[in-house]
């Protein structure tokens, strides 16, 4: 079905799917990292999103839409993409260590570094941040990539051009981590590093629309997470 052949109220069911999964991420944010950090309420919408990022695919997909979960109608590439997919994964980690070495980057994030450590106290992981940080890698990463990639890119194309889809998808994905962002760094790293972040989720609904499949994307979100975490780690030893 294309975007002109949708008739008004399928049109209407897939904005009314799709548009949570843009804000709900997003304003969540505000509660768990902005207005109540380090607080059971607050802590309770960081969980409370992840189990939204489970179950509204299947909710919107099975219950509104009424469509099923496995598309059959086109081969799934997934060794192929493993490898275009490790190899973002890895330049991006490589780009990292680079800002964080060679840019002023470095010097912001040492001086943020007691803050950003405290963010970390707050969502209570920090006296077991290996479990957490294989937990984000492995775990959060291929539910992401389900919601973001699968999902929310998957329902936008039912919407507008498989371009446009890419953007609006990328954007929401970036979204609430500018929000997390803007509280270690001032707006306009904030603003650029949120920017990145949408770069690699376009990378990633390439990757899962040329392959038809999500592995590519969550190995190379699986590198770059587990990079991440590393800086994370770094951080806390500076603030220890």
């Amino acid at each position: 079905m294309t975007e002109n052949s949708l008739s008004r109220p399928h049109r209407f069911r897939q904005l009314a799917v799709v548009f949570p999964a843009l804000v709900v991420p997003f304003i969540a944010s505000f509660f768990y990292f902005v207005l109540f950090p380090g607080t059971a309420f607050g802590n309770s919408f960081y969980s409370g999103v992840k189990v939204f990022l489970l179950v509204w695919p299947f909710f919107a997909v099975l219950v509104v839409l009424k469509g099923k979960m496995i598309d059959r109608t086109r081969p799934k590439r997934h060794l192929a993409s493993i490898l275009p997919g490790a190899l973002f994964g890895l330049l991006v980690v490589g780009l990292l260590v680079l800002l964080l070495k060679a840019t002023p980057l470095s010097a912001v994030v040492d001086e943020n570094a007691e803050r950003m450590a405290g963010r970390i106290r707050d969502l209570g992981v920090a006296d077991h941040f290996l479990l957490f940080a294989l937990f984000i890698s492995f775990v959060h990463a291929a539910l992401e990539e389900f919601f973001w990639r699968w999902f929310t890119f998957g329902q936008a194309t039912k919407l507008m051009s498989v371009s446009k889809a890419h953007l609006v998808a990328a954007i929401g994905f970036a979204s609430h981590h500018v929000v997390i962002l803007s509280q270690f760094f001032p707006i306009g790293f904030a603003l650029v590093l949120g920017a990145c972040v949408a770069i690699g989720g376009f990378a990633w609904s390439w990757m899962m629309d040329r392959y038809n499949s999500l592995a590519g994307s969550w190995v190379s979100h699986m590198i770059v997470d587990l990079g991440l975490m590393w800086v994370g780690w770094e951080v806390l030893q500076k603030a220890a």
